[in-house]
């Protein structure tokens, strides 16, 4: 018997859990996606290192090319993808936000004239690229703050390499691009002749205006040479305004948030063009609700488990310690204050009881032999009762049990003696 109950105690506590264990780390999406913009943008090659990453998990990355952030978001909405990249400014009420992860200037390439500033664009043909895309929204708002229109100018809705070619055809006066500086396509923009990146000189102005609407830009700086030394491109520092991109999801679970943030992590905090090290991924002025997941991420980007085990069987260790905490423990203490305290309570209470009536039984059973016929008919009267009370109780723990019947036992006698006492006193007043 105590070879079995070890047995049951070592299956419960060691074998139950490893297999929970090795059961829920596998318990998880083999494949997940995530909308990306056009193949021209750097979200394609972000993308790509997350997929190395994921793929150290068991886990393939699917990337879904789309307009822009606009179409992203409806296909995280529509459950078409798990994840999106999504421009700040464009954020849909309904997706979750897990992080900032970069910055994406607005770049404004023109051709010929100088151009000084947003207000010289009207009357231009002007790309301000395909509806769907991130930049549509932003550049659509900047564009009327400073009064210019579709009836004033000409919108032309291009995906940003038709806008290319058609700046460089001189079919377009000018077009908005919004990517990081890491984005490849960038660069070509740079270096194309007789093209130029418009200076933003009262760009803190706009972010000031904009924080009065509780919109958010922010101001960058792309100093001389950044982009190739020896061909000195650019020529001059710029300033531009610039939105935050974050990362978002609709119906990813808690431990694959988790794993993205992570992996996001490990691509976004290198030091970048236009940020710090460490800078992202973050969540500052996030405008839609923030996930669960990403809030105790960033409250706790690590912990023991994951320092120690792969990601999945961490999350599993972290679920059974969870749990453990929440129910198993909680149970444990429970059932040791049952067996310390209440089990001991009751049983003192039931001894309460049987030394309440053995006091009360004492006290009838003293000096039997003496006692006259009214007092021995009073005694039997209340050992009656005693006795009646003693049977009508069921509250006795089986461990005074020995006492309890004991305890009628000796009231039986005592009421035989009693009645024996009643019968002699009976007799002697007949004699009389």
């Amino acid at each position: 018997m105590k070879t079995l109950k070890l047995l049951l105690i070592f299956i419960i506590l060691v074998l139950l859990p490893i297999l929970y264990v090795a059961l829920d780390s596998n318990d998880h999406k083999k494949e997940i996606r995530i909308a990306i913009g056009s193949k021209v943008d750097a979200y394609t090659e972000y993308a790509q290192e997350y997929a190395k990453e994921f793929q150290k998990e068991g886990i393939s990355l699917k990337l879904i090319e789309t307009k822009g952030s606009v179409e992203a978001q409806e296909k995280l909405l529509k459950g078409e993808v798990d994840f999106a990249f999504v421009q700040g400014g464009t954020e849909e009420e309904g997706i979750l936000a897990l992080a900032n992860i970069m910055l994406e200037p607005i770049w404004i390439f023109y051709k010929g004239q100088k151009i000084s500033d947003l207000k010289s664009l009207k009357g231009k043909r002007i790309a301000i690229c395909e509806k769907g895309s991130g930049i549509y929204p932003v550049t659509r708002e900047l564009l009327a703050l400073v009064g210019i229109t579709g009836f004033n100018s000409r919108f032309e809705h291009l995906p940003s390499s038709q806008a290319y070619e058609a700046l460089k055809n001189n079919e377009i006066d000018a077009m908005f691009y919004i990517a990081s500086a890491d984005a490849p396509f960038l660069k070509r923009l740079m270096i194309m002749e007789n093209v130029h990146l418009m200076h933003f000189d009262a760009s803190e102005s706009y972010k000031q205006f904009f924080v009065k609407e509780d919109k958010h830009f922010e101001t960058v700086t792309l100093y001389e040479n950044a982009f190739d030394m020896k061909r000195h491109i650019p020529k001059r520092h710029y300033k531009l305004l610039a939105k935050n991109t974050l990362l978002a999801t609709y119906t990813a679970s808690d431990e694959m948030v988790r794993l993205m943030l992570k992996i996001a992590n490990s691509v976004h905090r290198k030091v970048g063009v236009f940020h710090k090290e460490n800078q992202f991924p973050n969540e500052l002025s996030l405008k839609v609700k923030q996930h669960q997941a990403s809030k105790l991420y960033f409250r706790e980007k690590t912990n023991y488990y994951e320092n120690n085990f792969s990601f999945w069987i961490a999350q599993s260790l972290n679920k059974l310690h969870d749990y453990t905490l929440r129910f198993i423990f909680p149970l444990v203490a429970l059932f040791a204050f049952f067996i310390e305290v209440v089990i001991p309570a009751m049983n003192l209470y039931g001894q309460r009881k049987i030394n309440h009536w053995y006091d009360k039984v004492n006290q009838i059973d003293n000096r039997i032999a003496t006692i006259d016929l009214q007092h021995a008919k009073e005694r039997r009267e209340k050992l009656k009762k005693i006795l009646a009370e003693i049977r009508g109780t069921d509250d006795i723990a089986a461990k005074h049990m020995a006492d309890f019947y004991t305890l009628q036992n000796q009231i039986v006698n005592i009421l035989d003696a009693l009645e024996k006492r009643i019968k002699t006193l009976h007799q002697g007043h007949k004699t009389f």
